[in-house]
């Protein structure tokens, strides 16, 4: 747990992760947004165009299942009008979906996050003109004994966590 606390301090500490985070909260609202917008044109459309009735949450999930091309059918227009919107339900869902949503969440979330588990790891070697040191990586019950024996040596200990 104490790793998961770290990890999540750390897109709160960095300007560039907090950025980045309202970034891709910003795109989620407008993603939100969109759906919203589809599902009260599906509303419109079935009334006016099918006159057939459907509850809100029945836009919503016809809007959700064609944006994400799963398409089950349950739900068709038969007017041209509402084919001709569910085309562009279809492909603003791939874009924004299936494209931009995972892009944008590797590219503002998942590649800094990456990145700052290897800036943050331990050295593994020292600088060329650095030597007659030993490396620990780990502090456990062999590395205080490390240490006592480097120094009897001249041998100076670098300890890393």
């Amino acid at each position: 747990m104490k790793f998961v606390i770290s990890q999540i301090s750390y897109f709160f500490t960095e300007k560039d992760a907090r950025q980045n985070i309202g970034t891709l909260a910003k795109y989620v609202a407008f993603l939100a947004t969109v759906i919203a917008l589809y599902s009260v044109l599906f509303h419109l459309i079935m009334l006016h165009a099918e006159g057939r009735y459907h509850s809100w949450i029945t836009g919503i999930y016809w809007t959700l299942t064609v944006m994400t091309t799963l398409g089950f059918g349950d739900i068709t227009f038969t007017s041209d009008v509402g084919r001709f919107f569910s085309i562009i339900v279809l492909l603003s869902g791939i874009v924004l979906l299936l494209i931009l949503l995972p892009f944008m969440f590797i590219r503002l979330f998942y590649a800094p996050w990456l990145e700052a588990q290897i800036r943050l790891k331990a050295p593994r070697e020292t600088p060329e003109d650095v030597s007659g040191h030993v490396i620990l990586c780990n502090y456990d019950t062999i590395a205080p004994g490390v240490g006592e024996k480097g120094s009897d040596f001249d041998i100076k200990t670098i300890l890393t966590i």
